[in-house]
C-alpha cells in the first residue's frame, strides 16, 4: 500500500489555500520619473493614480493622449492605459486587473 503523508493528518496536513483576488485592482506598478512604461499584455492597466502630474503623459488603451497638466494628483482614474510616458519629475502608478 502507497503511504500518504497527509492521511491521517486532517485539515492540518493540507496545504494552504491561494488567496484568490477579489479587488478591482489586484496588483499596482509604480512608474518613476524619466521612465516609459509600456501597459502591454500581462502589465495591461485597468487604472491609475497620478502622485506628481508634472511632465506626465498617459496614453489610453484604444487610443487618445491625456497630458499631466489636465490630471488631479491622487485622483484614482480608472481609463485602460497602454503607456505612460514621465519626464524629469512625475509619478504614476498603474493598477492591475
Amino acid at each position: 500500500m502507497a503511504s500518504n503523508p497527509v492521511q491521517g493528518k486532517g485539515i492540518g496536513g493540507r496545504t494552504a489555500g491561494r488567496i484568490h483576488a477579489t479587488g478591482d485592482y489586484n496588483r499596482i506598478t509604480k512608474v518613476p520619473s524619466s521612465t516609459t512604461f509600456h501597459a502591454t499584455g500581462s502589465n495591461a492597466g485597468a487604472a491609475f493614480i497620478c502622485e506628481a502630474t508634472n511632465n506626465v503623459v498617459i496614453h489610453a488603451a484604444n487610443g487618445g493622449v491625456i497630458p499631466g497638466t489636465s490630471l488631479t494628483a491622487d485622483t484614482l482614474y480608472p481609463i485602460g492605459t497602454k503607456k505612460v510616458v514621465i519626464g524629469g519629475t512625475g509619478v504614476v502608478y498603474i493598477l492591475h486587473r
